[in-house]
């Protein structure tokens, strides 16, 4: 999968739409590249995506982002997308076209960290391992996994 020189909003126009034809005012690769630069300014949750969109005035910044409208995408919009969504599919377009970006001299690091289970050891935690290009503080992928119980007595 070549992506290299392709746009985000091109590269995820290979991520399929679950939603039904009808009633649709936003392609889903503009959704998903709008919550991927939302992200990235900080935005946290739905509603902070949605209120990063609403925050964007200029009709530049919507047409790069291939909104067309006057409006940028509610917190329902985004939610029956990403419910829907395949995100494996979702997850490997925005992994190779990351990969296929160039980053000269870009150093990556990569950081884990165990999460501990609540109620002591009744509920186990989780190992969480994410690797990001150090000079643009992009994370390039994650993974995360259940903690295997141990014996050490």
């Amino acid at each position: 999968m070549a992506l290299s020189g392709t746009s985000l909003l091109t590269a995820l126009a290979a991520v399929p739409d679950p939603r039904h034809r009808r009633g649709r005012r936003y392609a889903a690769a503009t959704i998903l590249t709008f919550a991927v630069c939302a992200m990235l300014a900080g935005s946290r949750s739905l509603y902070a995506i949605a209120q990063w969109g609403r925050d964007q005035g200029s009709a530049e910044v919507r047409a790069a982002l291939g909104i067309t409208r006057a409006s940028t995408p509610s917190v329902a919009t985004l939610f029956r997308l990403f419910r829907d969504l395949d995100h494996a599919t979702f997850e490997h377009v925005l992994a190779h076209w990351l990969a296929d970006q160039e980053f000269p001299g870009t150093a990556i690091a990569i950081d884990g960290k165990t999460l501990r289970g609540i109620h002591g050891e009744t509920v186990p935690g989780v190992h969480l391992v994410a690797a990001y290009a150090v000079s643009t503080g992009q994370v390039l992928g994650q993974k995360g996994g259940r903690r295997q119980e141990t014996s050490w007595r």
